[in-house]
């Protein structure tokens, strides 16, 4: 069976909108991912899951 890559976490900027992916952090043996610092595209550090984009928007 062929193996499948992972897909990473996406969040977007909540000023410009831009979709980054998530930074991996590594913590007992396992990895999760955090948003970035900051937005690559305005300087902005404020992120939300992709996935919930749509609820944040409303």
């Amino acid at each position: 069976m062929a193996h499948s890559p992972e897909i990473p976490e996406r969040y977007v900027c909540t000023n410009c909108l831009v979709v980054s992916v998530g930074v991996v952090e590594h913590a007992d043996g396992d990895h999760r991912y955090e948003p970035p610092a900051r937005c690559g595209a305005c300087g902005e550090d404020a992120f939300v899951m992709e996935e919930r984009y749509p609820q944040h928007a409303e």
